[in-house]
């Protein structure tokens, strides 16, 4: 196709960072991420629940800020510190 081009243009599709959330204890300390719940490329609803995580020895649920499709950037098992960018709605 003539013209066409496989960037992504990020005003014709805002992009928004999934974080991993801070734990309550230590905000330094990793936390893992304990599972998906949305396959990747996903539609997805704000406030929709989209991963588990175990931070604090406890599991939370992680949940889309905003509405759009979800592209995974982390992988179940792996551990992360707060703020990490673990997935991005798009």
């Amino acid at each position: 196709m003539l013209g066409a081009s496989s960037e992504r243009n990020p005003e014709a599709h805002p992009v928004t960072d999934l974080h991993f959330p801070r734990p309550h204890d230590d905000p330094r300390e990793p936390g893992s991420l304990a599972r998906w719940l949305v396959s990747d490329g996903a539609r997805v609803r704000s406030g929709a629940p989209v991963a588990e995580v175990v931070t604090d020895g406890a599991p939370r649920t992680v949940r889309a800020p905003a509405s759009g499709t979800l592209w995974r950037q982390g992988r179940a098992g792996e551990r992360f510190t707060a703020g990490a960018i673990i997935g991005l709605v798009e």
